[in-house]
């Protein structure tokens, strides 16, 4: 039996089955619905009604009006003693307040202001970070991105790779846990004592983030733009700490993957990265465009999730509380109604043209929860993808297209494998 409407259909039935289903390939879930429904699906899964919206204008009407009849759905929990009160999964005057604070840091104007410090860091640390060979890519890159986060916005100087990889696997532990307990019922307090892994890691985070000393710099750094009250700007912290690294770490490792599974797009980027002015959109156009486009095929936050605070109606159907509205950015960048040839990597799709609906490219989210870190992530995956090509060959050892894993973010399933030599050699 199928549910239809005007606008939204789907199953029925085996509400129970789809769960499983869902925990087993949520994407591959994903990709079925909208194969046999179109791009507004509506399905019972569990004891809940879900709607999955693949079209950029129910897309745009939910993340736009979020703070007017929309809260953010399951997933990471407000309750969550690390980054409850942090911009992730703060809601209402709490979110709002923290967003003005922190929003200066993140000004485009401010960015510029960083670049040459990021670029200084990234040389810093380039040749330490790749002399293995062969090696993940994926991990060295989220390394990287953790120390360039650090050095910047959270103004660190006094810094090892050492010590950042220690704050890594962290960080790691902990982003794993949050998917495991997301994707159960049996979610036990966080302050249970028997779990002594999770509170290990926990502390050691939250030490090395209160023993964190902001250094000045010749920007705006977050000293200055936090929460006065010491509970919510620790959490502030860490939520920046996880959110600044890891979608940046795993946009980076994808272009990289991307490009050198790629030889013609590879010789446009190692031209580029030839001039020695530190990387700008203008400056390095087809880099720009690779890291786009991997973005585009490799989200890494792919899914986005949203539940009414009261009745709201669109297209004829009307959400109620309790209903769960969710939008994938990996599937939507994958329909053919906005990217010729949606699976290809093609990143001259981006040299002159830009999607053809507002909510059609969502690496970021959208509206007012749309990511405040998107300026500086783009800045750091610029320098660090131009700077690698230039100084290094990396060669696929993996698939051309390898398996993902869709935890709290996007990542490869077994690791994107290369390996790295110098192009003087």
């Amino acid at each position: 039996m199928s549910f239809i409407t005007a606008d939204f259909q789907g199953p029925r039935s085996h509400p129970w089955s789809r769960l499983r289903d869902f925990h087993r390939d949520p994407l591959g879930l994903f990709q079925a619905l909208v194969r046999d429904f179109g791009h507004r699906v509506r399905f019972p899964m569990g004891a809940w009604t879900f709607y999955l919206l693949n079209d950029s204008e129910s897309a745009g009407f939910v993340l736009s009006h979020h703070a007017k009849g929309f809260r953010k759905g399951p997933g990471l929990a407000a309750n969550n003693p690390l980054i409850g009160r942090g911009l992730l999964t703060a809601e209402g005057e709490l979110w709002t307040q923290e967003r003005q604070q922190l929003a200066p840091v993140f000004r485009p104007r401010n960015i510029s202001a960083m670049r040459p410090w990021l670029e200084s860091a990234v040389q810093e640390v380039l040749d330490p970070t790749l002399a293995k060979s062969p090696q993940d890519l994926e991990a060295a890159m989220l390394e990287l991105s953790l120390y360039l986060v650090l050095k910047s916005v959270f103004a660190t100087s006094d810094l090892s790779l050492a010590s950042v990889r220690a704050m890594g696997e962290d960080v790691r532990w902990l982003m794993h846990y949050f998917y495991h307990r997301s994707r159960t019922v049996w979610r036990f307090p966080y302050v249970f004592p028997f779990n002594r892994r999770y509170h290990r890691h926990a502390q050691h985070l939250i030490q090395r983030v209160e023993d964190i000393t902001f250094d000045k710099r010749p920007f705006m750094t977050l000293h200055g733009h936090l929460p006065e009250d010491p509970e919510t700007r620790r959490q502030a912290l860490v939520t920046l700490l996880i959110a600044g690294y890891e979608t940046t770490g795993h946009a980076m490792s994808w272009a990289l993957y991307l490009a050198a599974t790629h030889p013609p797009v590879e010789e446009r980027l190692v031209a580029e990265s030839l001039s020695e002015t530190t990387p700008t959109p203008s400056t390095h156009p087809w880099t720009y465009a690779a890291i786009l486009e991997s973005l585009r095929l490799y989200p890494p936050v792919w899914l986005l999730s949203r539940t009414p605070t009261t009745a709201v109606t669109f297209s004829n159907v009307t959400f109620r509380p309790g209903d769960i509205l969710l939008i994938s950015p990996w599937l939507m960048h994958r329909s053919a109604d906005h990217y010729p040839e949606p699976e290809a990597f093609r990143p001259e799709r981006w040299l002159n043209w830009r999607p053809p609906a507002p909510y059609a490219f969502i690496p970021f989210g959208g509206g007012p929860r749309r990511c405040i870190g998107e300026d500086l992530a783009l800045t750091e995956a610029l320098i660090v993808v131009s700077r690698i090509v230039a100084r290094y060959r990396l060669t696929a050892l993996g698939a051309p297209r390898p398996s993902v894993f869709p935890g709290l973010t996007l990542q490869s399933q077994d690791g994107l494998w290369v390996t790295i030599q110098p192009r003087s050699a």
